[in-house]
């Protein structure tokens, strides 16, 4: 639940934000960072069984992506990030969405019930 939270997030902080604008300001990129670091956080957290269930995630990309930006973040490209967060993590909602909806349905009934508030 937190992966999907996280992608609403990151899309509702880039909705109408062109990448140039995005870049030059420093609140949005951080808040972007933060998502990106928490969903790379509950990546960690999911069992290698999960995982292997959904193989055409990719799990460590995601995990790497997440210690690139916050062990260095001085050095990050801000293209790279910005193509994930507008891409990747799109694409990577609906993957874990699938996940939840086939192997956890009560879990995904929560979420639901909890955008539906």
């Amino acid at each position: 639940m937190d992966i999907v939270e996280a992608a609403g997030k990151i899309a509702s902080y880039l909705e109408g934000v062109s990448p140039e604008v995005w870049a030059a300001d420093s609140m949005r990129r951080d808040a972007v960072i933060w998502q990106l670091s928490i969903i790379g956080e509950a990546v960690g957290g999911i069992s290698e069984e999960t995982r292997a269930s959904a193989p055409e995630i990719p799990w460590k990309l995601i995990r790497g992506l997440r210690n690139n930006v916050v062990h260095r973040y001085f050095s990050v490209d801000w293209k790279i990030v910005h193509n994930a967060a507008t891409t990747n993590v799109p694409e990577l909602e609906r993957q874990v969405r699938d996940l939840l909806r086939s192997s956890y349905p009560d879990v995904f009934k929560r979420l639901q019930e909890q955008e539906e508030e």
